[in-house]
């Protein structure tokens, strides 16, 4: 399938906010989401929570910093997603519960002094998510017509999420530690002597951990980072990329072994430049890269915040 093509329209004046845990993200959100002004810092949730005192105060003033360095006007209402509605947040919202409609009309969302508009996260009995849920809206939004009745979601990254869409909504949810994993890996098991964290990625090197892992078990298979270097003198490099191919692999293997799965479910990849180009090589060797068509996130929250500002200007209205 080809790359989706993003179709962009002018939309009413309010900020979009992606409030992470390592990471915040303020964007105006009354132009194209490519040109958008902008204001990118490492005040996430987490190392917010954790300088202690009046929390909801630290969430705010962190705020109305990045209001000011962004030149906001000051009656511009500002819709955020991700981790501020969590327990580490500035307010704790219950999560939505599956179905989700991708319309946004199952939101959990709660008023903050006057402007802010917090919207919480989706759960099923088993698993969560924050933030996904608004960028499922926004890729909702982008495909139109063209969403068909039933298709997945994939949204990669530290905690990559695989939803499951059937008639416009999230009926399932499943996240893999994919990144999380990774990172530890290398930095913290007897995998770090083998590997190199800054290594450029090798493509023959990690396709041929995808392929293993369809094989075999990934626990089985995890050890065989160390012994391409130590049994057969592989590079630190290529055994950083082998590894990525056996973590990758073992997630899209799934697609293959998910009996809720059908062969010609569609599959849409939302994820940046480099993990694109991963995951779009790990499903050529998986032999289910005719499912998959890929579409760049950057944009993903604030459309996704687009159509929730319309639904809740409607409901407010």
């Amino acid at each position: 399938m080809a790359a989706l093509a993003i179709v962009r329209e002018m939309t009413p004046s309010f900020l979009s906010c992606d409030w992470g845990t390592t990471n915040f993200r303020l964007r105006r959100g009354d132009s194209d989401p490519a040109s958008a002004a902008e204001v990118r810092n490492d005040s996430g949730a987490a190392k917010l929570a954790a300088s202690g005192g009046d929390r909801a105060a630290v969430f705010r003033q962190t705020l109305e910093q990045a209001l000011t360095e962004l030149r906001a006007p000051s009656n511009w209402p500002v819709v955020i997603s991700g981790m501020a509605s969590s327990t580490i947040g500035w307010k704790e919202l219950p999560y939505a519960r599956l179905p989700f409609a991708l319309d946004g009309s199952d939101i959990v969302n709660a008023r903050l002094d006057g402007r802010v508009h917090l919207i919480s996260g989706i759960r099923s009995d088993r698993d969560m998510a924050r933030c996904e849920e608004t960028q499922a809206i926004g890729l909702g939004s982008l495909l139109g017509p063209r969403l068909p009745q039933r298709a997945r979601f994939i949204l990669p990254g530290t905690h990559s999420k695989h939803l499951d869409i059937l008639d416009h909504r999230i009926v399932g949810l499943r996240t893999f530690m994919t990144g999380e994993l990774f990172d530890v890996l290398l930095r913290h098991s007897v995998l770090r002597h083998t590997t190199e964290l800054s290594a450029p990625f090798e493509e023959g090197a990690f396709s041929e951990g995808v392929a293993e892992a369809a094989r075999e078990p990934l626990t089985a298979l995890l050890f065989q980072t160390r012994t391409r270097q130590v049994l057969a003198g592989n590079p630190s490099g290529s055994n950083t990329s082998f590894l990525s191919g056996l973590l990758i692999g073992a997630e899209l293997a799934t697609l293959r072994t998910d009996s809720s799965e059908r062969d010609d479910d569609p599959v849409f990849l939302a994820a940046g430049a480099a993990l694109r180009s991963a995951y779009q090589c790990a499903a050529r060797v998986l032999g289910i890269s005719g499912r998959l068509e890929v579409v760049d996130s950057d944009s993903l929250t604030w459309h996704g915040h687009q159509v929730l500002w319309k639904r809740l200007t409607r409901h407010n209205g």
